[in-house]
């Protein structure tokens, strides 16, 4: 029993030491990294919208390369990849953005890799066409 705990701890620190991230969509962020208008859910035009992906860690990025891949959620929840966008970034950073235009309204699922392929975070957008 000692033995099990003893690898739960070990495996919990290994966890914790990991940087955190978060992804924020937003119309626009400051240089800073500080998102401006920052929501889940955003109408766009009929002729398209350009949102930005803001990715934020709480420790440098690590890494040169994080690829954004964007995933249409359909009717019976199930992810369509639909684009992977590659954003060349300095390892030093600890925020690093992609801007995007939608031009069709649904529920989408952002999911973000650093250059080795290893899943960072992960939020969904909902997009709606205006009236």
């Amino acid at each position: 029993m000692k033995k099990l705990s003893l690898a739960l701890m070990l495996c919990a620190g290994t966890l914790w030491g990991h940087a955190q991230y978060s992804l924020t969509f937003c119309e626009s962020s400051n240089p800073e990294g500080k998102a401006t208008t920052s929501a889940n859910s955003f109408m766009i035009s009929k002729t398209g919208s350009a949102l930005k992906f803001l990715l934020k860690a709480d420790e440098k990025l690590n890494t040169d390369q994080m690829d954004f891949k964007i995933y249409y959620i359909n009717d019976s929840g199930s992810e369509e990849e639909i684009s992977k966008l590659p954003q060349t970034v300095d390892p030093t950073w600890n925020y690093a953005w992609k801007e995007v235009v939608f031009f069709d309204p649904g529920n989408y699922r952002v999911k973000v890799y650093n250059s080795r392929g290893y899943y960072l975070t992960s939020a969904n957008l909902n997009v709606r066409a205006s009236n």
